[in-house]
């Protein structure tokens, strides 16, 4: 029987709730992040850049979301999907033929359409693939995939066959010339869907489809419904991807049945491998990593793009297993450690990987260095004897400039970090910004300042942390001292 203190003790605990969701860091860093881009085009606008870095942008946070809605299933739920494509064109081709052939159809009811009708394709497909596992359940998801793909490629008559759907009816706010409209729309469905994945991945359900990842047998012993759980994913991996797919179709006003190709399923796994598949915002990382490489490369260099990212991938996956978040987010600790020997590793793993990405910075400096002046190793043609004239140096000079200057630079922070001096951490924050100052100066391609600013995220991340601000404060003399004590 309810009592009026049950009542008081439920109102406490909502309200508790709602407390600790105001309080969320992860909230208000994604609200932080949305005010930010959302007055990045009047930035673009007012610095007078090309449109193209707001329609660049735009792709990279439709793109985004769809690796985080695919590294639901791949990251959280152990299940490799090659046919994820699939409910991207099923997204595009809903929204599109409701717009297309629907006159009466409002905009906004195609775009809810979408993700609907993305879950239920997956329902229907996923009864079938959940029943098998491994390399079957991969090789069953990339045959309903090419099924989709070909009845858009083949019916002619509803979805235009391989001439795909065109002139796709959208509002006139859309059509900007500048593209802020849209990008903006985009922005934040992109933002409050990603939102909803993290909480969705922090959630019991969330932590359950872990569990399944992790060991499937002694998850079903325990009494949870395997089975059950694996559709519920592929559900909502298959709604947020058919929602990425419908913005695309309207971001390009058409649809065609490539959207739906296995090819695309292949790309958004690269973005999951290049960000870190067992981390929430590596997708995230991988679709801004990726995106960037191939506006660099392929305008200027389509001839190696696949070698330069076959490459790229060869060294993620042999140096950096984990992905760039996970390579950032990993922690070389036990719970038996004291704070001192918590410390000690910490500091140690910090500089190890302060190191990889000051190597990562200059190698991407010297590579594309070689591309753009192949003959020019000791002295530019355009040369001149300003000493901060760095563009007009010769490969072989601007590299040894930077390395030892860099590292003796470096080497100092680093040492001054070791001994828990404070005022290291800031200089070490600056240097990283400086850092990236000097590759914008030195023309460094986009992905290349994407690597140094993330190298600065990961100072930041580290050094200010709970555990080294207290070290580097007032804990800082206890930690010396119980370093000391098992030193001697």
């Amino acid at each position: 029987m309810a009592t009026s203190q049950d009542s008081l003790q439920d109102t406490a605990g909502a309200v508790g709730k709602g407390q600790s969701a105001f309080r969320d860091p992860v909230l208000w860093g994604f609200l932080v992040a949305l005010v930010l881009f959302f007055w990045t085009p009047e930035l673009i606008i007012y610095m007078e850049w090309a449109d193209f870095w707001i329609i660049f942008l735009t792709e990279a946070f439709i793109w985004s979301l769809f690796a985080v809605a695919f590294n639901l299933l791949m990251g959280y739920g152990g299940l490799i999907s090659f046919g994820q494509a699939a409910y991207l064109g099923i997204g595009g081709y809903t929204a599109g033929l409701l717009l297309k052939y629907l006159v009466w159809m409002n905009f906004y009811v195609a775009l809810v359409a979408a993700p609907i009708g993305g879950a239920l394709a997956a329902l229907v497909i996923g009864y079938f693939c959940i029943r098998r596992t491994h390399i079957y359940f991969a090789i069953l998801t990339l045959a309903f995939g090419h099924i989709v793909y070909l009845i858009a490629f083949k019916w002619y008559d509803f979805t235009g066959g391989d001439n795909g759907l065109i002139g796709i009816p959208v509002p006139e706010w859309i059509k900007d010339p500048t593209f802020v409209s849209y990008y903006k729309f985009v922005l934040v469905i992109c933002m409050v869907s990603i939102y909803l994945l993290w909480r969705i991945v922090n959630s019991p359900f969330g932590k359950t489809l872990t569990a399944i990842r992790e060991n499937e047998v002694r998850a079903d012993f325990v009494g949870i419904n395997v089975q059950r759980h694996k559709l519920y994913a592929f559900m909502i991996a298959g709604a947020f991807s058919a929602l990425a797919g419908a913005l695309i179709m309207i971001n390009e006003r058409s649809v065609y049945p490539d959207l739906a190709h296995w090819t695309q399923s292949t790309q958004v796994l690269l973005m999951s491998l290049l960000g870190g598949v067992y981390t929430f915002f590596g997708p995230v990382v991988g679709a801004f990593l990726l995106l960037t490489m191939d506006a660099d490369i392929t305008q200027n260099y389509p001839e190696i793009w696949q070698l330069f990212l076959g490459g790229t991938l060869v060294l993620i996956l042999f140096a950096l297993p984990g992905g760039i978040v996970g390579f950032i987010q990993e922690r070389d600790e036990n719970a038996a450690d004291d704070m001192a020997t918590r410390m000690a590793k910490l500091m140690a793993q910090f500089s190890r990987k302060s190191w990889y990405f000051f190597g990562g910075a200059v190698s991407f400096t010297v590579f594309f260095s070689i591309l753009q002046t192949p003959d020019s190793w000791w002295i530019s043609e355009d040369w001149d004897f300003e000493l901060l004239s760095l563009i007009t140096w010769g490969i072989l000079p601007r590299t040894i400039l930077q390395l030892v200057v860099g590292a003796a630079i470096l080497w100092w922070l680093l040492r001054g970090i070791q001994s828990f001096q404070a005022m290291h951490r800031w200089l070490l924050l600056a240097f990283t910004v400086l850092s990236l100052a000097l590759h914008i100066y030195l023309e460094t391609p986009l992905s290349g300042l994407l690597l140094v600013f993330l190298w600065a995220v990961y100072s930041f991340y580290c050094l200010f942390e709970p555990d080294t601000r207290q070290a580097f404060s007032g804990g800082i003399e206890v930690v010396k001292d119980a370093a000391q004590e098992a030193a001697e």
